[in-house]
């Protein structure tokens, strides 16, 4: 759990809600859509353009995925050796479209594209088809990659991206084109270009450590040789502020995204844990019992301003800020076991959120601001739950073996990264919002506290 203080609470059995969870989404978007397509051949060559659009796709999606996008297999051009280039970026692409939840993914047969779309001219389809397309390049000793996206049925280009990058940014620009593919078709962008901040002990002490959102490209930032526990992104996703163990008291230490010398933010007596940077990145929430109980507080980023929120004898823990920056959910025993309460930014109008279940913890407010994740006790194992912010009919997401704790929600909402003991040890898993299609991410020693990280300007 997020807070170490919680563990204190007795639990008491209670029934669950229904499961599965399946919210339906709806969305229904004019997309702008790009450049002329002409003569489509798999070895023309690419100019990016910046023409007004000529063509709009109108996306309806329910429940059921109303986008096929066919994948084409990435070539290459001029110099040999960068078939491996175009076959990784190939792969990358194809893996994060699929788990962007938006569409489905199919691949276009090889040889010639043109055949290929002729194929389309007398078919009636009930989905929108698009063709993702590219190639890999040499140029100035870095490897050029250039993408293309279009419209199936109106013959349409409706993006064309070029990247020139270095070997070890492969990962990361295939990551970008994906996220743009999902920008063009649904509106929002998408998550691949993400991370997530965990703990693990896989160097030999809990060290915070970083990671693609698809569990590639880890990197341990922190080097306390301690243990760090509860890693949680800045809005501008450059720094994570976390609770270090290495001066003996459990302080709050930052550390840029890419690791370096951590400074100490908070180093009040006893513990000063569970911290929440607040969506206008100016405050961050905190749990510290410098005055004998556990207590929610605010502090600015400087930890210049401390102000108590809470004030009550239970244990109050695991704050977790609204996307408005109103309003902050966190743990509290105060009825006689551990749940969810919600209350004002500056501390006044507490009320409970959680009645199910005898022991909820990790509060986690979605990014649209409509539902809470959180971890509650079932039997003998911990649940990952959502509840909308009414608090009625809370939804069981996973089941089964072992514990599943500490959820957070990726930027979209559409994602929820957890920890769980359900293949024998700690490790960091995904799934949807629904509980289906989880994956894990990690497999190295123990791993826990996943924290994802905002949309960057990176992006």
């Amino acid at each position: 759990m997020s807070s170490s203080i919680a563990r204190t609470f007795h639990p008491r059995p209670h029934p669950t809600g229904p499961r599965p969870y399946l919210r339906a989404l709806v969305l229904h978007l004019m997309v702008p859509l790009g450049l002329t397509l002409g003569v489509l051949s798999s070895h023309a060559p690419t100019a990016t353009s910046a023409e007004p659009p000529e063509v709009r796709l109108e996306i309806r999606t329910s429940q059921a995925i109303s986008i096929r996008v066919y994948v084409a297999g990435f070539g290459t051009l001029g110099a040999g050796g960068l078939g491996r280039y175009s076959a990784d970026f190939e792969k990358i692409v194809e893996s994060d479209l699929r788990f962007s939840g938006f569409f489905e993914v199919a691949r276009a047969p090889a040889g010639d594209l043109n055949a290929f779309l002729d194929s389309f001219k007398t078919k009636v389809g009930s989905k929108e088809e698009v063709l993702v397309e590219g190639r890999v390049s040499a140029e100035d000793d870095k490897i050029v990659f250039e993408g293309r996206l279009y419209d199936i049925a109106s013959r349409k280009t409706i993006m064309n991206k070029r990247y020139k990058f270095v070997e070890r940014a492969l990962r990361k620009a295939a990551h970008r084109f994906s996220d743009e593919i999902v920008l063009q078709l649904t509106g929002e962008r998408g998550i691949a270009s993400t991370s997530v901040a965990f703990v693990s002990n896989a160097s030999g002490a809990k060290e915070v450590h970083v990671m693609d959102y698809d569990g590639y490209g880890g990197k341990q930032i922190t080097m306390e040789k301690s243990i760090c526990l509860s890693p949680h992104w800045s809005p501008d996703g450059q720094r994570v502020v976390y609770t270090s163990y290495s001066s003996g008291n459990p302080d709050l230490h930052v550390v840029g995204r890419y690791g370096g010398k951590p400074y100490t933010l908070s180093a009040y007596r006893g513990l000063n844990s569970s911290p929440a940077w607040a969506p206008d990145g100016k405050k961050i929430a905190l749990t510290l019992t410098k005055d004998g109980n556990a207590e929610i507080y605010v502090m600015n980023t400087d930890g210049s301003g401390l102000r108590r929120l809470t004030s009550h004898p239970a244990i109050d823990s695991s704050p977790s800020w609204s996307p408005s920056g109103r309003q902050i959910a966190f743990t509290s025993d105060r009825s006689g076991s551990p749940q969810v309460y919600l209350m004002e930014a500056d501390g006044s109008n507490v009320r409970r959120l959680t009645f199910a279940g005898s022991y909820n913890d990790s509060p986690a407010w979605s990014p649209k601001g409509d539902r809470i994740v959180y971890a509650s006790r079932m039997g003998n194992n911990f649940e990952v739950f959502v509840v909308d912010i009414a608090g009625v009919s809370p939804i069981q997401l996973t089941s089964g073996k072992g514990n599943n704790e500490n959820p957070n929600w990726s930027p979209d909402g559409r994602q929820i990264v957890f920890s769980s003991t359900r293949d024998g040890k700690r490790d960091i898993y995904l799934m949807s919002a629904d509980g289906s299609n989880a994956r894990r991410l990690t497999t190295r020693g123990e791993n826990f506290n996943p924290s994802w990280s905002p949309r960057t300007g990176e992006e």
